[in-house]
C-alpha cells in the first residue's frame, strides 16, 4: 500500500500539470485538436540508475528480479499508474524490455541465468507490454514460438488486454550465447532458452 500511495501521489504531481497544459493548448488552438491523454507508462531507459529491475529491487519485499516478490510489485505498480487521476490513453503499463534494461539484461545474463521466458511471461500476466526484446537463438522451431506466441495470446485473451511478444532471434547463435549488439538503443544479454 505505501508503493501505491507513493507513486500514485508522485506520478500525479509529474502528470497533473502537463495534462493542464495539455488542455489548455488544445482549447486554445486554431486548429481542430482534441486532448485524449498521457500514457502513464513506466519504461526503463538504458541507463544503469533507469532500470525498471533495479527500482524493483530496492524494495524489501523483492530480493531479486523474477523471484518472489516480483509478482506482487508488477502487479502494485501497474495497477498505480492505472488507476492516476489524469485522463489516461495507451497501454499505461509497467515496460519490462529485456534488451533495454540494464538489470534485466544481467539477470538473463548471469550463469545460471536468473531470468527465463517464463517469468517474463507469468509478470506479463499484471503488467503492460508481454515478451519484449528478448533475444532468442536463431535456430529456434517455428512450433516453439508458435508456442510461445499462443502463452501470450492466451493470457491477453483472458485478460482482455493487449500483449506483444517481441522476440529476436539471432542467427547463428545459440542458447546461452551472449549477443553483440552495437546499438544506443540496446544493452547486450545471453541468448534465452525457448522452453
Amino acid at each position: 500500500e505505501d508503493l501505491k500511495h507513493v507513486l500514485k501521489q508522485e506520478f500525479t504531481n509529474a502528470l497533473s500539470p502537463l495534462e493542464k497544459i495539455s488542455n489548455e493548448v488544445a482549447s486554445k488552438s486554431s486548429f481542430p485538436v482534441k486532448y485524449l491523454g498521457i500514457d502513464s507508462s513506466f519504461n526503463p531507459s538504458l541507463e544503469d540508475e533507469g532500470s525498471i529491475a533495479a527500482a524493483i529491487e530496492q524494495l524489501k519485499e523483492v530480493p531479486c528480479f523474477g523471484g518472489v516478490g516480483t509478482l506482487a510489485a508488477a502487479a502494485a505498480i501497474t495497477t498505480t499508474i492505472q488507476s492516476l487521476p489524469i485522463k489516461l490513453i495507451g497501454y499505461c503499463g509497467l515496460m519490462l524490455p529485456v534488451l533495454e534494461d540494464q538489470r534485466l539484461s544481467e539477470l538473463a545474463s548471469e550463469i545460471p541465468s536468473k531470468l527465463k521466458i517464463s517469468q517474463l511471461l507469468n509478470i506479463s500476466s499484471v503488467c503492460g507490454v508481454g515478451i519484449d526484446t528478448v533475444p532468442i537463438p536463431g535456430k529456434c522451431s517455428a512450433d516453439s514460438i508458435s508456442s510461445l506466441i499462443l502463452d501470450m495470446s492466451g493470457l491477453a485473451a483472458r485478460w482482455d488486454k493487449s500483449l506483444s511478444c517481441r522476440v529476436f532471434p539471432l542467427p547463428g547463435e545459440d542458447t546461452g550465447c551472449f549477443t553483440k549488439f552495437d546499438s544506443p538503443y540496446l544493452c547486450n544479454s545471453r541468448v534465452f532458452d525457448v522452453s
